[in-house]
């Protein structure tokens, strides 16, 4: 019963001011996670997988509420997905109730397991259902469609979904009262020299979906990629320039 408590009531507890900015956890890249701060309430989780021979880094977000952590896509695989939790946990002294799915690709679902196992609420389009059905991952459930717009506890969120791009299901998701926009794998970052992964990409239809975000959030002053550095809306501009647009 103390233990279930000290769990269950923790989610309720005064906000644990973090002053560092920088957090890691895991043994190697199987369990291994980041943490960089944003602001006190946002913050990206980055994990790391063998991708075609090379080192390639995902990030997602964790978002501070006052009603626990929202989590925006999870690590490549489960046990990047419990380290992160134990890790967020030790930090926030917060559960991650809330979670997000942008897209139904193993950099975005692959931790979908320990999610569920863990009753985490986990929200997709029924778009990403589908694709998570077909790419074999358990499901999301398809509540976005009918509530993109998401208050929980002291956080709002906006959820896009601009028309194919990077696959059929991508979304992103926008922080309003912070001004962060987490663009996941429809946005490039500024190192990037290509469009990368292009196996389920719509690429006539990817210019037309990065516009409308970039028409939706002209205001954005931190641009979250799928992979590699944030920064602002250049990136959404360079990846207009891969897209030759």
């Amino acid at each position: 019963m103390l233990s279930y408590c000290s769990i269950a009531c923790s989610n309720k507890s005064e906000d644990v001011k973090v002053t560092e900015s920088s957090f890691k956890s895991g043994s190697d890249d199987s369990n291994y996670v980041e943490l960089s701060k944003i602001n006190d309430n946002i913050w990206v989780h980055t994990t790391y997988s063998n991708y075609n021979g090379s080192r390639t880094p995902s990030n997602g977000v964790i978002a501070v509420s006052s009603k626990g952590l929202v989590l925006i896509d999870t690590p490549w695989n489960n046990a990047q997905t419990k380290e992160l939790i134990k890790l967020t946990k030790s930090v926030f002294k917060k559960d991650i109730v809330l979670a997000i799915i942008t897209h139904a690709h193993e950099d975005r679902i692959g931790g979908i397991d320990t999610l569920i196992e863990n009753k985490v609420d986990v929200r997709s389009s029924s778009l990403t259902v589908k694709e998570a059905e077909k790419n074999g991952f358990k499901k999301p459930e398809p509540k976005l469609d009918s509530d993109p717009k998401i208050a929980f506890g002291n956080i709002s969120m906006d959820v896009l979904y601009p028309g194919e791009g990077h696959t059929v299901d991508n979304i992103t998701v926008w922080f309003p009262q912070y001004k962060v926009l987490f663009g996941g794998c429809l946005i490039k970052s500024l190192e990037s020299d290509n469009i990368g992964n292009i196996a389920d990409a719509n690429i006539k239809q990817w210019p037309f979906s990065v516009k409308k975000v970039l028409e939706k959030y002209p205001d954005a002053e931190i641009v979250i990629p799928g992979h590699g550095k944030w920064g602002n809306l250049e990136l959404v501009n360079h990846t207009l320039e891969l897209l030759g647009k």
